[in-house]
């Protein structure tokens, strides 16, 4: 079974606001009981054929939420899991690239017909509303994740997370 390799961004405000995506579960649920639900996660996605996944995530950012990046930042996650693609599974490989960025205004300059499909809204979270919301989030304990990059700083090396 091919990898469908992505990447993905946190990209924190001055705040230390997190910018997240809303999507409604389409063709890509997160199991096998998942209809129609909503998700949060960050903005990223698909390598083009040939793209590197710093190319990937400077394009995917743009296109998903307005911001022109000048570097894709550190690289500080991996995170494969297994999703459902039109009710089959698919194995995914996600690299989660992490930088601070100016507050700003996000919205999606170039989606696809299928994204406009899923897309709900782009929002900034805190840590502290992350952790009280009673929303899906992937990965799943994300303020847990964010907690040490914001008080510690980034690691040297990428660290391989449960979605």
């Amino acid at each position: 079974m091919a990898i469908i390799e992505s990447a993905r961004a946190l990209l924190l405000d001055p705040q230390d606001r997190v910018l997240l995506m809303k999507l409604a579960s389409g063709r890509v649920t997160l199991g096998p009981t998942a209809s129609r639900q909503t998700f949060w996660l960050t903005p990223g996605g698909s390598l083009h054929p040939g793209e590197s996944f710093e190319d990937a995530l400077m394009r995917e950012i743009l296109e998903e939420t307005g911001l022109r990046l000048n570097h894709p930042g550190h690289w500080i996650w991996t995170s494969p899991k297994r999703i459902l693609r039109d009710g089959l599974p698919v194995d995914t490989m996600a690299r989660v690239y992490i930088q601070r960025v100016p507050s700003f205004e996000p919205m999606p300059t170039a989606l696809t017909p299928q994204e406009r499909e899923t897309f709900c809204e782009l929002r900034w979270w805190s840590i502290d509303e992350i952790a009280a919301a009673r929303e899906i989030f992937v990965p799943r304990q994300l303020a847990l994740l964010l907690k040490p990059l914001i008080t510690n700083g980034w690691p040297a090396d990428p660290v391989e997370i449960v979605p």
